[in-house]
């Protein structure tokens, strides 16, 4: 019963949470660089100052480091659920051999009901969970693949000869 509300409670594990963290941060930051105009035309610090061709070139890497981050967080979360497929059909797998080890071991009545009532219910919550479950991945996947996915359009279109005669 514990991988239900293990399920519930992380359905990521905190490679992958880093992983997403990490893209929407970036995503964030290019969608800020693209929309607001926020570029930064010289560095002080290392007095570095740059021209409309070396931003262009800092936006097509900002670009590239979002898809580098988004193809990392849906590689950890393809792994995850290939991880979560495997624990429930072990768990299911488990339950099905003590329930045929109760079987043979005895046949009282009683004892059965016992079995099929367990069964039952574990199924009940079973299909309670699944649908917040996949609700939860689906809005922690897809939440963070549009925006990087919107962040790297905008970055990769993002006219900054035009942004620099502003």
């Amino acid at each position: 019963m514990n991988h239900f509300t293990d399920r519930l409670r992380e359905p990521l594990n905190e490679t992958t949470r880093k992983a997403r963290r990490n893209l929407l941060a970036v995503s964030v930051l290019g969608i800020v660089t693209a929309k607001v105009g926020l570029v930064p035309t010289k560095i002080s610090a290392f007095g570095v100052e740059f021209s409309s061709s070396n931003l262009e070139a800092l936006m097509t890497l900002l670009a590239l480091a979002i898809a580098y981050f988004l193809v990392t967080f849906i590689v950890y979360i393809v792994s995850e659920l290939q991880a979560w497929q495997l624990l429930i059909t072990s768990k299911q797998l488990e339950e099905l051999k003590t329930e045929a080890a109760r079987e043979r071991g005895y046949r009282d009545e009683y004892h059965t009901n016992l079995e099929v009532d367990f069964s039952k219910r574990v199924q009940m919550v079973y299909s309670k969970t699944k649908p917040i479950f996949y609700t939860r991945l689906l809005v922690e996947i897809l939440i963070p693949s549009i925006l990087a996915s919107y962040s790297i359009i905008a970055t990769s279109k993002l006219d900054v000869v035009a942004l620099l005669a502003r």
